[in-house]
């Protein structure tokens, strides 16, 4: 019943936002980009619109369309860089070992250079 209804809200063309509530057993931190993949598997979005769903219509139905969810100049700075194509591959969006780059308000959380710093360290031992 619920996948048929994500069927019809869709075609009706009623956005969408990929989100829940987190935090428990079957639904644990750290793990919510789950649900992109559930939109593709289980509501017939393409990988592509499931991550509109996840950003920018999140911005959108947040109240900040054009700041939030999207990637220009003069937008919120919150990035995730994954080392691969997360349009072929949407569990890279699931867990930290695929984060190459984290960005938070323009601030690097993750910096790709360090990254790659210790591997040359490690490599040279």
């Amino acid at each position: 019943a619920c996948c048929a209804s994500y069927h019809e809200i869709r075609k009706r063309g009623i956005r969408v936002v990929v989100g829940g509530d987190y935090g428990f057993t079957v639904t644990p931190m750290g793990q919510n980009a789950r649900d992109i993949g559930h939109f593709v598997k289980f509501f017939g979005y393409s990988p592509s619109e499931a991550l509109r769903c996840a950003t920018k219509v999140g911005g959108e139905l947040m109240g900040y369309p054009g700041e939030l969810g999207v990637i220009r100049e003069g937008a919120l700075a919150d990035l995730l860089l994954v080392d691969g194509n997360p349009l072929a591959d949407l569990s890279l969006l699931v867990g930290p070992e695929h984060f190459a780059m984290i960005m938070k308000d323009g601030r690097m959380h993750r910096d790709p250079r360090a990254r790659t710093a210790e591997a040359v360290r490690t490599a040279a031992e």
